[in-house]
């Protein structure tokens, strides 16, 4: 099982998180000459892509792209790419590299190849993810009710579409196994109702329910849970 770790405060969480993640950044820069970080969406990483930003660390060397990604361009708020372009890449933090997943193609099926070809140029083993969860029990956008989501929880593809009836934008997300491949892996995420949702992912039972049991039950790589009411 996961590493659960709890604080007091959000603010004291994400100071923890950063701090943990700087080192496993310089631990792959010193190896490798170069590091890749992977960071959720949503609004609960915004303090921590605060805090990474400004920690002094050669940041040049540092390859930073999201999880996911709604299909809209990147100057509109519902992307994670301008989440992270308005949150950390300033200060230290704007000599990183970003590689957004969204293309200017109608749809993500239309990106995928594309992306998929790409994103296997980036290094086999990030340094760290940094994942979420929603309510549902979702990562990333791995969704329960994608009624591709056993697909997309299998895939060996280094990216996969879900197919949901939803209002919102279509998504694209790393496969689960393209996230599995790191050398760190940690979850993250915010109060009581989250926790029981955690809680009941931590139960045996088929991930499609709770995609995060994914990320849960596995053995490819350790899991920190950072968690804060």
């Amino acid at each position: 099982m996961p590493t659960l770790h709890e604080f007091k405060d959000r603010d004291a969480c994400a100071d923890a998180l950063a701090a943990t993640l700087a080192e496993q950044l310089r631990a792959g820069i010193a190896e490798n000459g170069r590091a890749t970080l992977v960071l959720s969406g949503g609004s609960s990483p915004i303090g921590l892509f605060e805090r990474l930003a400004l920690i002094e660390l050669d940041w040049s060397r540092v390859t930073v792209l999201p999880s996911d990604e709604r299909w809209v361009a990147p100057d509109q708020p519902e992307s994670n790419e301008a989440a992270l372009r308005e949150h950390l890449l300033y200060g230290p933090g704007n000599a990183a590299r970003l590689f957004g997943l969204y293309r200017d193609k109608p749809t993500p099926i239309d990106a995928q190849a594309e992306l998929d070809a790409e994103l296997a140029q980036l290094p086999r083993l990030f340094d760290a993810v940094v994942l979420g969860m929603g309510e549902d029990g979702h990562t990333a956008s791995l969704f329960p009710d994608a009624a591709n989501i056993e697909a997309c929880m299998t895939s060996n593809a280094e990216c996969v579409v879900p197919e949901r009836e939803d209002d919102g934008p279509a998504r694209i997300s790393l496969s689960l196994n393209r996230l599995l491949a790191t050398r760190a892996l940690h979850l993250l995420f915010f109060g009581d109702a989250k926790r029981r949702v955690y809680n009941t992912a931590g139960e045996p039972g088929p991930a499609i329910e709770y995609p995060v049991r994914g990320v849960v039950h596995q053995s490819h790589v350790p899991v920190d849970v950072y968690w804060s009411d």
